[in-house]
């Protein structure tokens, strides 16, 4: 995996593309070839939406992230994705896909179904940062 291509590939909402289960069929949001299910809904994505509106790159970048419970943040405190932003707001893109890639060395998974999900910001913050 190219040194920024995680970076290059985090959607808007915080969730990275490269690693999610679409990414085989799917660029991501923030390309052309966008096949994200959330996006491609009839509703589309909320965070998408919000952050092209703000002309923000990602949620990170707004004041109201931990307050969100709109669209893939619904699940309030057990947002993986929430987490995963709230950790480049304080990490910094660099050292949020860091410890992405240490996770993953770890042999945790952050796609969905996997070791992220049913935790609390917390805890996935925390793991991140293990």
């Amino acid at each position: 995996m190219e040194p920024d291509s995680l970076a290059s590939s985090v959607a808007y909402c915080g969730l990275v593309c490269n690693l999610c289960f679409l990414a085989a069929r799917c660029d991501g949001c923030k390309t052309a070839n966008n096949r994200c299910d959330r996006d491609c809904s009839d509703e589309g994505c909320f965070q998408k939406t919000c952050c092209v509106q703000k002309g923000f790159s990602g949620c990170w970048e707004c004041d109201a992230l931990e307050s969100c419970v709109e669209g893939i943040y619904a699940q309030g405190d057990r947002s993986k994705v929430k987490a995963f932003a709230i950790a480049i707001r304080e990490d910094g893109m660099e050292g949020f896909t860091g410890n992405v890639r240490a996770a993953l060395k770890r042999g945790l998974s952050v796609e969905k179904g996997k070791d992220f999900d049913n935790r609390t910001i917390a805890e996935v913050l925390a793991m991140l940062r293990q």
